[in-house]
């Protein structure tokens, strides 16, 4: 995955506006310059740090909204960009499952299972090359560079700051005095309510069946982990050392995650009581769901095992109090 790249210019000590101006519309050119990688299908990788950097983007639009001048011009910004992230998504989805199978395949060790498998991926290479099709027509060249051009509009519009008679420059339509506040105050605000998002979400590790919470979870934790790299220009060296422990955590319940999407699907795929004896294909297949089913019950015990020991070995090492030190340090020379 690549590394998100450092922002030129980015001033902590600065005002707000023009911090989260610089930041969205840097975020927006990292994203756009990733069309040809993610458009060659020789590798995976390509489309995978395109949606990396869409998420990137989003993630700072969605921590910089309450800061923001709302409208629907914002509004249609944010669901463009979903568009994409969704068309990206969809490839890397299918690229993600296709491997998956191909390697679950070797590992069968019964012959009609591992056709099984084999038919299962290819059904999923079907979906592929429709998800494929659906993203070159998203990021047509003229189009792509249209929609970055109203896009990066937008972002300067929404960052610009108001001007009145005898009042401080603001930004925003919650009446905050934004002129006032920093970037680097702004950041500490936000990683503070991204913390306490994580925290609230923590008790579902104690409901290890309960998938959903769990994935809400890891959305939270990846929340924190994007504000923390997001912020690390104001924050330091820190703040990329606890960003990597939450990354450890993601990865975690992202792999816990996994598993309930592939048990799901198997479990309905089985639920169906297709006759094995209707035919060679349907049996190849019933087998392969019975395997699948019974190797990712397996594999969620392991990954669930292992985000909680990240969890407790968090609170043990006093996660939450090296994340106050970090946002206490003083400020960095620029």
């Amino acid at each position: 995955m690549a590394k998100a790249k450092e922002i030129i210019g980015l001033d902590c000590e600065a005002e707000t506006a023009r911090g989260m101006r610089l930041v969205l519309l840097a975020r927006l050119e990292e994203m756009c310059e990733q069309r040809t990688a993610a458009l060659d299908w020789s590798s995976d990788e390509g489309v995978h740090d395109m949606r990396v950097a869409s998420r990137r983007l989003r993630s700072a639009l969605r921590d910089f909204k309450p800061h923001l001048r709302a409208g629907r011009r914002l509004n249609a910004a944010r669901a463009e960009l979903k568009r994409l992230a969704d068309a990206l998504g969809a490839v890397r989805d299918e690229d993600v499952a296709i491997r998956a199978l191909e390697k679950l395949k070797e590992k069968t060790g019964e012959q009609s299972a591992s056709a099984g498998l084999e038919l299962f991926a290819d059904a999923r290479r079907e979906r592929r090359e429709s998800a494929r099709e659906k993203l070159v027509r998203a990021l047509e060249p003229e189009s792509l560079d249209s929609t970055r051009r109203q896009i990066a509009s937008v972002f300067e519009k929404a960052t610009a700051p108001r001007k009145k008679s005898g009042e401080v420059e603001s930004v925003g339509g919650e009446g905050r005095d934004e002129g006032a506040r920093s970037f680097r105050e702004m950041g500490r605000f936000i990683v503070e309510l991204s913390w306490d998002e994580l925290r609230e979400h923590g008790p579902a590790l104690y409901h290890p069946l309960k998938s959903v919470p769990l994935h809400d979870m890891r959305i939270a934790a990846k929340r924190l982990r994007y504000a923390l790299e997001l912020f690390a220009a104001c924050f330091g060296d820190a703040s990329k050392e606890l960003a990597h422990e939450l990354s450890e955590l993601q990865d975690a319940l992202g792999e816990l995650h996994d598993c309930d999407e592939w048990m799901q699907e198997f479990g309905n795929r089985l639920s169906e009581h297709r006759d094995e004896s209707s035919g060679e294909v349907s049996a190849e297949r019933r087998k392969a769901a019975f395997w699948m089913l019974e190797h990712f019950v397996v594999e969620r015990s392991k990954h669930y095992g292992e985000a909680l020991a990240i969890w407790r070995g968090m609170e043990r090492e006093g996660f939450a109090s090296r994340l106050a030190r970090c946002l206490d340090a003083p400020a960095r020379e620029s």
